[in-house]
């Protein structure tokens, strides 16, 4: 085969965005046309030799089976897998609503089939442009879990950096699990929100091909869910084409909330789409009732409450959308520009002090949130947390107040276990926002949000500081004697 011959049965292998986008890298202009004729015109136009194209297009490949990977995670990681027959080289393995069958896993006649229902399986792995879908990787994963399959051994079309993208999926769900601890990469997320968010929100495909190998608004998504990962909110995000990006789950509130999120990319910096096609809203009130709250059931139906687009930054006129969807749906609509989102997870990192209830007003504005709203909100929280001291501090004095009046005397003040219980129990029903009570059966729990660590750390010092006052206080007002100088006085008889 010629060189021109097989650089353009290369060339056919990749999709046209990545035809496209070698073309831009190279300087290549002047290119149209279908697919067949971009390749062509490639071919006749690329100064590039035929090991350096397979090069390039090795990259590619690897970095479509990188997707798989990441677009059967939600798979995998949400338990929508299960694996129906165990034989280890030929296992049969449910994968949300389609069958995967695998025959001769590890072998050199090793083949899989995946059900008619899957677009990816008839359209890209018949035809070669891909060895495997995404409900493949879902099934491998399960496998990996369940110890049904060892990693270390060969598995067709998973090696490399593809093995190791599916195996941290097999971590994740480890670490949701509690099987698993380690520790958050909380500079490592700030330190890819800080330089690429923007961009990518931007639809930079250079950074997000070569950093993230994916789609600028894969990894768009991805990044919004470490944004509010990184402010402490349980998250749902689903890759599927189809429906809401993301759902934020205000567990630790008073009283729990949902959030919707929608991510949108603009290559021009402004999301206008909205102001161009209103009836947009009815694809997002399909997101959040259809595909969301209708699917809830009780009380968790009260809790979904708001909706929140986020994109580069939006234009003014975006703001009259929020009444009329409002009216259509009863969530509260609001905007969040990718800078905004950003200030706020800094601050927030700098100085934890939101919780779940303090935050919530932010998502309240059913307009464009700004970056003035930030400030607000973290002022609203410094004046929470005093009020919230204020409140415990003078619990804490009243009660030992009466305590010192009736058990106290020059050198102690005496509590029995029954009186340090019912303080505490009096002190902990003033702080509903970090300590949530809970009861099982006939035990009592208490939920201490370990995430608020910096309110602890304020509200604490000065309740320590109050108790330490009430000390110094009863040390100098309270001379009652104590047992042990009665006990001798009356064996000495002292008059």
């Amino acid at each position: 085969m010629s060189d021109k011959r097989e650089k353009l049965s290369i060339l056919q292998t990749l999709t046209v965005c990545n035809l496209k986008e070698i073309c831009e890298k190279n300087y290549l202009k002047g290119y149209s046309g279908t697919k067949k004729e971009l390749a062509k015109f490639m071919v006749d136009n690329l100064e590039i030799s035929l090991e350096e194209l397979k090069n390039i297009c090795n990259i590619y490949q690897i970095d479509k089976l990188l997707v798989k990977i990441r677009d059967g995670r939600d798979h995998f990681l949400n338990k929508r897998v299960t694996i129906r027959g165990r034989d280890k080289i030929s296992p049969i393995v449910d994968v949300g609503g389609h069958r995967v069958i695998i025959n001769n896993l590890g072998k050199e006649n090793f083949s899989y089939l995946c059900d008619d229902k899957c677009a990816d399986y008839l359209y890209q792995v018949k035809k070669g442009s891909t060895p495997f879908c995404k409900h493949y990787a879902a099934a491998i994963a399960q496998l990996i879990y369940e110890k049904e399959i060892n990693p270390k051994d060969k598995i067709n079309y998973i090696e490399g950096q593809v093995l190791e993208e599916l195996l941290e999926v097999v971590n994740q769900r480890k670490r949701d699990e509690g099987e698993e601890l380690t520790h958050r990469d909380i500079e490592g997320d700030l330190e890819k929100l800080n330089t690429d968010f923007l961009d990518i929100a931007r639809q930079n495909r250079t950074i997000a091909r070569e950093k993230y190998h994916d789609e600028p608004e894969n990894v768009f998504e991805d990044l919004v869910n470490r944004a509010f990962l990184l402010l402490d909110f349980d998250t749902i995000p689903q890759r599927s084409g189809h429906g809401w990006d993301i759902v934020l789950i205000a567990g630790r509130a008073v009283h729990p909330y949902f959030i919707v999120v929608e991510c949108k990319t603009a290559a021009e910096g402004t999301y206008n789409y909205l102001v161009k096609k209103q009836d947009y809203l009815y694809t997002l009130k399909s997101y959040c009732l259809d595909l969301f709250k209708d699917k809830l059931i009780g009380a968790y139906k009260g809790y979904a409450k708001y909706m929140l687009l986020v994109a580069p930054d939006f234009p003014g006129e975006t703001e009259g959308c929020c009444r009329k969807f409002k009216d259509i749906t009863g969530f509260q609509l609001s905007f969040l520009p990718v800078p905004v989102l950003l200030k706020l997870v800094n601050k927030y990192r700098e100085t934890p002090i939101l919780n779940h209830d303090w935050i919530e007003p932010f998502f309240q504005k059913e307009r464009v949130i700004k970056e003035e709203d930030v400030e607000e909100i973290f002022e609203h929280a410094e004046k929470e947390i005093d009020l919230l001291s204020e409140r415990l501090c003078a619990k804490l004095r009243e009660r030992f107040k009466q305590i010192s009046q009736i058990s106290g005397d020059a050198a102690f003040i005496k509590l029995d276990m029954n009186v340090v219980s019912s303080v505490l129990e009096e002190v902990i029903s003033e702080m509903p926002e970090l300590v949530i009570p809970e009861r099982r059966g006939i035990v009592d729990y208490i939920n201490i949000e370990h995430d608020y660590y910096e309110i602890w750390e304020r509200i604490l010092k000065k309740l320590g500081k109050e108790f330490v006052n009430i000390l110094k206080e009863t040390s100098f007002s309270q001379v009652k004697n104590t047992e042990l100088k009665e006990d001798l006085l009356r064996m000495l008889k002292v008059k």
